[in-house]
This record gives C-alpha cells, sequence and structure tokens, in this order.
C-alpha cells in the first residue's frame, strides 16, 4: 500500500469513527445495554454511509442541471443529517430511526411520482431498506406500517398505470439515464446493506459470545466459592476428629466423620445440580 492511500485511509477511518463518537456518545451513555449499543450504531452507520451514496448523486444531479431532482435529493440527505443531529442532542433511536424509515420511504415516493411512476429498483432498493429500517430501529409494528404505506402507494400506481391517469409532469431523465445510473446505485445500495445490517449481525454475534462467555465465568466463580467454603469447612472437621481421636474422645469423633459425611453429599449434589443447570 502506497504511502497516500495509507494516509487516505487513516484519515477516512479518523473522520468515521469521530463523527459516529460526535453522533452517539449521550446516547451510548444513556443505555448500557450492549444490544440496544450495537442498534444505536447500527442507525449511525445507515445515516452515515446512506448519505455518503447520495453525495455523488448531488454533484452528478447539478451538473446534469436536473434541479427537480436534486432538489429532492438534497431534501433527502438533508433528513439524515438532521437524524444524526438529533441523536447528538439524545433524541431516541425510535424517534431518530422512525423519520430516518419515513425519510428512505416518502422521499423516493415523491421521486417515483415525478418520474413517470417509476418503480424500478432504483426506488424499490430504498422502500425496502426503509421497512428494514424501521423493524430493526425501531419495532415489527413500524415496519408493518411501512409496508402498508408501500402498499398503498404501489396499488396507486398500479391503477393510474392501468387506466392509463397522466401524471402531468415531465419525466426528469430518460429511460437511457435510469438504465445507466442504476447500476451504480445498485453498488451503493450494497454497500449500505454490507456495512449496516452486516456489521450489525457481526456485532449481535460477538455481543452473544461475550454474554456466553461472562455467564460462563459467572458460573465458575459461583462454583470455586461456594465448593472453596465447604472444602475449608471439611479441614476444619478434619482437625477437630483428629484431634478429638487423639484425646480418647471417640463420640465427639464420629459426630465430625459424621457432619464431614453430609457436607461431602452436600457437595457432590451442589455439584450435580449446577451440572443439570449447566446442561439446559
Amino acid at each position: 500500500m502506497s504511502r497516500a492511500n495509507k494516509i487516505l485511509k487513516n484519515l477516512s477511518i479518523y473522520l468515521y469513527q469521530h463523527t459516529e463518537k460526535t453522533v452517539t456518545a449521550k446516547l451510548i451513555r444513556r443505555h448500557a445495554c450492549a444490544f440496544e449499543q450495537a442498534r444505536i450504531k447500527m442507525l449511525f452507520d445507515f445515516l452515515f454511509f446512506y448519505t455518503l451514496t447520495l453525495l455523488p448523486m448531488l454533484v452528478t444531479l447539478l451538473y446534469l442541471h436536473d434541479y427537480l431532482n436534486l432538489g429532492i435529493t438534497a431534501v433527502f440527505a438533508g433528513v439524515f443529517v438532521l437524524c444524526a443531529f438529533l441523536m447528538s442532542l439524545g433524541v431516541s433511536t425510535a424517534v431518530t430511526g422512525t423519520v430516518a424509515a419515513l425519510n428512505t420511504l416518502l422521499v423516493p415516493m415523491i421521486s417515483s411520482f415525478t418520474n413517470d411512476l417509476d418503480v424500478s429498483p432504483i426506488y424499490a432498493m430504498p422502500w425496502m431498506m426503509a421497512c428494514m429500517l424501521g423493524y430493526f430501529a425501531v419495532n415489527l409494528r413500524t415496519a408493518l406500517s411501512l409496508g402498508l404505506l408501500l402498499f398503498l402507494y404501489l396499488g396507486l400506481v398500479a391503477y393510474m398505470k392501468i387506466h392509463h391517469l397522466p401524471v402531468f409532469l415531465a419525466p426528469a431523465y430518460s429511460s437511457l439515464d435510469k438504465y445507466l445510473v442504476t447500476p451504480f446505485l445498485m453498488a451503493g445500495y450494497l454497500v449500505v446493506f454490507l456495512r449496516v445490517w452486516g456489521v450489525y449481525y457481526r456485532n449481535i454475534t460477538r455481543l452473544e459470545q461475550q454474554q456466553t462467555l461472562q455467564k460462563q465465568q459467572q458460573f465458575s466463580a459461583l462454583i470455586n466459592q461456594n465448593l472453596t467454603k465447604q472444602f475449608l469447612l471439611l479441614k476444619g472437621l478434619s482437625r477437630s476428629g483428629k484431634n478429638e481421636f487423639m484425646e480418647g474422645n471417640l463420640e465427639m469423633m464420629d459426630a465430625c466423620f459424621s457432619e464431614i459425611e453430609k457436607q461431602c453429599d452436600s457437595a457432590i449434589n451442589f455439584l450435580d445440580n449446577t451440572g443439570a443447570t449447566a446442561g439446559k
């Protein structure tokens, strides 16, 4: 790797980590639950990388003087920036996630409507991501509500197409433009998918492994603590029995040995019970 590439990579990592810390710091401190922290980071990744995907589109639309789609895309990116700002103020992921999901659903709908009711993959992919974001960042009810809105819009498009109802808006781009831009948008959406939900699932897996290891360590510590207490008690009883034997007090010696036998049975039962619990 050349020096310039290394510097660029380090700069990119620094900017990402610094931005993530600035946006998520308050929410991370507020939520001690590791799974909630993973969800906060997932929402940030969605806002961050989707906004990065929109930046080349803004430059291209400005170069092509496509001011209608430029305005729509600028609003699209602006709402994501607003969501990141709300997160930095400590607004919950439920609120910011809902706003981001609605933005991902509604703004492409507006663009779709103004471009002759286009429902090609360049719009279908954001709509699917909106529903996924609603589910992972908020809850199932939100995802179903977003899905219902999408169903109603697609039903409207189908009705207008079947009955040949005009939109009265000239398409901002031609079919050729759509075919040319679709591969690049799909590549951008793939990056968003892999980064946001791929890393999210990886974090969840790591958290589950950490929690399992922590439970095992706590379980082992509990066993060691209980057995240590019983072994110390057995050691004391054995010394007492030895002293009673040396003094010829056989009755007290028998009592010590009986207590030793009880403690051994108790330790065996404890190991059996903990083994059965661990098996579950």
